[in-house]
């Protein structure tokens, strides 16, 4: 026979898994500024930004995504080892503490849309389901942006009424770092220019392949160019500094939309170019 204060304990546990297991979850955690950045023609990876709120006193995990823009998606981490920006896929996810807000931002942890069916252009809205390890499915529309977009437009959660808007987000530092992922058939870089405004820049890139795995090669020249305002190309050699890593300075010498382009030396009689638009306040 069960006594009063075991029965008691059974009802309680038996309570508290219900309500972690509950719909009511899903109100403890908000989606907001769900964006992208439009992408190049032939671009088969994009980019996906977002903050997410938990406002439960539990913790809760971001465990996986889907979308039908993409083949899939994936949750990735950027970390910073001895000066060098490396970046893995969160197999088991991303932890969402209980009363934080965690967000996902240019040149820090992202949402990943692998084989995209079709360029993101600007203005569209890309459907997006986040699978939530308490609050379950969350559905969500990714704004995207211009190409050198540094924020979301507006700041809105997906879980709450449309009238409930913020207004538009604060304009991003000009001094802040600019990041892009640019992928080839072959070869994919990871690239961030700091700072993200004219003049001195220091361009880093990490290199992987097709499959996402760091990339090592015998090269790599970085070019950057504006022919709209008519500034002549200009090309240096980058620097190793990790196996799939390298680093080169140049100058912009204008604010404005550019062109990055990547010379990769896989080997001996062996070269890919890859490019991309990037934007320098």
């Amino acid at each position: 026979m069960l006594n009063r204060f075991s029965k008691i304990a059974l009802i309680a546990a038996a309570l508290t898994a219900f309500l972690s297991s509950s719909p009511a979850a899903a109100l403890d955690i908000a989606v907001k500024q769900a964006w992208s950045r439009a992408t190049p023609k032939g671009a088969k990876v994009a980019a996906g930004y977002l903050a997410i709120e938990n406002r439960s006193i539990q913790p809760d995990r971001l465990l996986s995504a889907s979308s039908s823009a993409a083949a899939k998606v994936e949750i990735h981490q950027m970390a910073l080892q001895d000066g060098i920006m490396t970046m893995r896929s969160l197999d088991d996810g991303l932890t969402i503490p209980p009363d934080v807000t965690v967000t996902l931002a240019p040149g820090g942890d992202h949402i990943m849309f692998v084989g995209l069916n079709a360029p993101f252009e600007e203005g569209q809205h890309v459907p997006v389901s986040l699978n939530f390890e308490r609050a379950g499915k969350i559905d969500v529309n990714f704004e995207v942006g211009s190409v050198g977009a540094k924020g979301p437009r507006l700041q809105v959660a997906s879980t709450e009424p449309a009238a409930t808007a913020a207004a538009p987000a604060p304009a991003a530092s000009a001094g802040e770092p600019f990041f892009t992922h640019i992928c080839g058939t072959r070869v994919m870089a990871n690239v961030t220019i700091s700072p993200g405004r004219g003049g001195p820049i220091e361009v880093l890139v990490q290199l992987e392949d097709a499959d996402e795995k760091p990339l090592a090669v015998d090269g790599l020249l970085v070019t950057l160019s504006n022919p709209d305002k008519a500034i002549a190309p200009v090309t240096a050699t980058a620097e190793r500094v990790a196996a799939d890593s390298w680093r080169v300075r140049l100058t912009a010498a204008a604010s404005g939309k550019w062109s990055l382009s990547l010379g990769i030396d896989l080997a001996k009689d062996d070269r890919v170019d890859i490019a991309a638009p990037i934007l320098i306040e």
